[in-house]
């Protein structure tokens, strides 16, 4: 692998000879969150719009003609890029952190002098311990980067249909559409339709009780509204005419509706996902250098001099692989973690159904291209900028300020 993929693969997962024989903790974490930060920012706008795709049912909006919500501008683009660099920052670091003190914990003094000696499988245990710490520090940002996705996505839609006729969010459940061209409305066509038949109502918006109860039941005529809901239904009222496009803004609306949980949506999923990435990537890499040079015999998984189309060829095929396996994954989490998530489905498996049921099998594809443009570019992006701020790191450690001659 190129130089630059060994320093990327030293960001991610740092042996203990790393921090005795190569960076220091200090130089890791300042390299390696710098790194995070950089790359999450630069390719922020192909994760935007893999998450509006994965999120939009573009048959359901052309049967209603409803004009697209894709972003108008860079800075709409990049809604919900403060929270998925904020994460990315803070994961790189937890996974730093906690890998060098899983590395030392499992660690084996031996009984002939040598301390801090270390075997293999107890590497891959401590790589275990820090990928669950890291994956549990991502996923709330993970939830707060997908409500400000939909909430800029909704902020769309209200712009575009303020002349349509009727509430797109479903508020004001008695409207809908009378002039659709594909059919003609009755005052009998709509009775005993629930409302998503009757008008569109945009899965970026909050939807009431009402709406679910009609969603889940068909038909059935809904329980009334507790008195105690009934604040949340207003303030989903509120927020669907009025979304936040800010980060503390989202976080805020996030805790009002929902508290804790609205941050936690998704975990298991996020999990799977996250194991299922790794396993693919190595496997996928690991196999296509030993079709490059089938007589390896060494072991090591990072340093063998391949050109540099090799490289890019490795790089290229382990990411088209991770993208394949791992899309649907992907899919699913976005919509547990998606405004309606908690309400709609009840868990990973009756997610990946429904959605296979009712939009296709390729729905759980959508999205598919943008995300592989952003691993393809990430990866060596993180190991190019690692490498120099590594460098300049390790320039200004040798410098002294104040030195009296």
């Amino acid at each position: 692998m190129s130089k630059s993929n060994a320093k990327a693969s030293k960001s991610a997962a740092s042996t203990p000879d790393t921090f005795q024989k190569g960076d220091n903790l200090l130089t890791a974490l300042v390299s390696g969150c710098t790194a995070a930060a950089f790359t999450a920012t630069v390719t922020y706008p192909f994760d935007f719009i893999k998450t509006q795709q994965q999120i939009n049912n573009v048959a359901y909006m052309k049967k209603w003609d409803i004009p697209g919500n894709y972003p108008a501008t860079l800075g709409q683009m990049y809604k919900g890029g403060s929270a998925l660099v904020l994460g990315a920052v803070v994961k790189n670091g937890a996974r730093l952190i906690s890998y060098n003190w899983a590395s030392k914990f499992m660690s084996i003094d031996s009984h002939h002098g040598e301390t801090n000696k270390t075997t293999a499988p107890r590497i891959v245990i401590a790589g275990i311990m820090s990928a669950t710490i890291e994956t549990a520090f991502l996923i709330p940002f993970e939830n707060v980067k997908i409500t400000m996705i939909q909430n800029q996505s909704l902020k769309n839609e209200l712009a575009r249909t303020k002349d349509i006729g009727y509430d797109i969010t479903g508020t004001k459940v008695g409207h809908h559409s009378h002039h659709h061209h594909h059919q003609q409305h009755t005052p009998h066509a709509s009775v005993g339709k629930s409302l998503f038949a009757r008008q569109y109502v945009s899965p970026n918006s909050y939807y009431s009780t009402e709406i679910l109860d009609n969603k889940k039941h068909k038909g059935r005529f809904p329980p009334p509204v507790p008195k105690g809901a009934q604040n949340i239904e207003s303030l989903k009222a509120h927020y669907n005419q009025h979304p936040s496009l800010t980060l503390f803004g989202t976080i805020r609306e996030m805790y009002r509706l929902k508290g804790i949980r609205a941050f936690t949506a998704g975990t298991f999923i996020t999990y799977t996902r996250q194991i299922a990435l790794s396993w693919v990537w190595f496997s996928s890499y690991n196999a296509m250098r030993q079709l490059i040079n089938p007589h390896q015999t060494e072991n090591a998984w990072f340093g063998h001099n391949h050109t540099l189309v090799q490289s890019l060829g490795l790089h290229t095929i382990s990411s088209f692989a991770v993208i394949a396996v791992t899309q649907p994954l992907d899919v699913v989490k976005t919509h547990m973690q998606s405004k309606n998530g908690k309400a709609i489905y009840r868990d990973s498996l009756s997610t990946a159904y429904k959605l296979f049921m009712k939009q296709g099998p390729l729905s759980l594809f959508k999205g598919a291209l943008p995300r592989f443009v952003k691993v393809l570019v990430s990866g060596g992006m993180t190991g190019i900028i690692y490498e120099y701020v590594e460098n300049v790191v390790n320039a200004a450690g040798g410098q002294t300020m104040f030195k009296l001659e």
